[in-house]
């Protein structure tokens, strides 16, 4: 069981940014630029870019069309990677569930975006990922889209099983519940076996990702090419009730698949994952784990690559959406309270 340590352990300034919340309490995607600069993506109708500069909030351009979503905050935008930079524009990767007004149904998708620095015009370009099967609407969460950038062609993602009433069935299943590397021409599946991996960490050449179990049994897996991680063949956690839209095959247990490095039993509903930097001191080189439902910082530290030891708990009283490590060390987190935390050692 995790240690639990009190929040005054960290020192945390906290702005208000609540215009860049989703209607309905979903907190922004984050990115940071190498000037300092924040990337939020967000806001009421859940379409809009914001930049974050010198405590200035300014909006920087639409996403996406209305007509791509519904109102309803898990039609928000789930991540933002950003693959090159310079002084004058910034290259970006976006992805957000868009919904297919015709069959009525949705999907995950990502596409490139051109930031101009000067005059934050946004500009959208070519579609990188758009997932399949397209599952009917009355079924959508668990969209995952986390973007991790390897280069400036290339990029880790993570879908989610979209609530899938199908998951079970591996033909139907096609890209819900898996990990790829996308570039502008390619998509190339790493693992499956996922039910809503929200957290993506590149570490050296180790891929890992934290992900939601059904009832507990949330995950930090470690991703090897080619393993199923065993949704919903498997889990740690248990069943909702006889409603539920999929009930794992055998709980308790990962038998016959690809194991987590640690699981949390009862749910901590675990979101993005950043590893520390040496001016955290005796934090430094932990991993971090944001979550909603404990509305706490989970610090990992890894023994080694696969190994897990002591796990920390700091409460800090906010749903925590997304994290990012800034130029200089910070720890930034938005809020589903439409909360920016700037968080650094005590």
């Amino acid at each position: 069981s995790p240690v639990q340590a009190d929040s005054s352990d960290l020192k945390i300034r906290t702005v208000d940014i609540a215009s860049t919340q989703v209607e309905g309490g979903r907190g922004a995607a984050l990115a940071i630029l190498k000037d300092g600069a924040l990337l939020l993506a967000g806001g009421e109708r859940g379409d809009t870019l914001f930049q974050y500069r010198n405590d200035e909030l300014v909006s920087a351009g639409k996403i996406l069309q209305q007509s791509e979503r519904i109102r309803d905050s898990r039609f928000g935008p789930t991540d933002i990677g950003i693959l090159s930079e310079t002084s004058k524009r910034a290259q970006l990767l976006i992805s957000y569930p868009q919904l297919d007004q015709k069959r009525n149904c949705v999907r995950l998708v990502v596409f490139r975006y051109t930031l101009n620095r000067a005059d934050l015009a946004l500009t959208k370009n070519e579609r990188w990922f758009q997932g399949k099967p397209c599952v009917p609407l009355g079924a959508v969460q668990h969209a995952a889209g986390r973007i991790e950038v390897i280069d400036s062609k290339s990029a880790y993602l993570t879908t989610g099983d979209l609530g899938s009433r199908r998951i079970d069935d591996r033909t139907f299943r096609q890209w819900l519940g898996g990990v790829f590397v996308i570039t502008a021409k390619k998509v190339s599946q790493i693992s499956s076996g996922h039910r809503n991996p929200q957290g993506i960490l590149l570490s050296g050449s180790e891929l890992y990702i934290s992900e939601h179990g059904p009832r507990g049994g949330d995950e930090l897996n470690l991703i090897t090419r080619g393993q199923d991680y065993g949704w919903p063949a498997v889990s740690y956690g248990d069943p909702y009730s006889s409603g539920d839209y999929v009930k794992p095959g055998v709980t308790g247990s990962h038998e016959g698949f690809t194991k987590p490095l640690t699981y949390w039993v009862p749910s901590v509903a675990p979101t993005e994952l950043v590893q520390l930097p040496k001016s955290w001191g005796a934090w430094s080189s932990q991993i971090v784990m944001g979550t909603l439902r404990e509305e706490s910082l989970i610090f990992i530290q890894l023994t080694n690559r696969t190994t897990v030891g002591q796990i920390t708990e700091v409460n800090v009283g906010e749903r925590i959406r997304d994290l990012e490590i800034s130029k200089d060390g910070h720890m930034i987190a938005t809020t589903d309270g439409g909360k920016l935390l700037v968080i650094t050692p005590a």
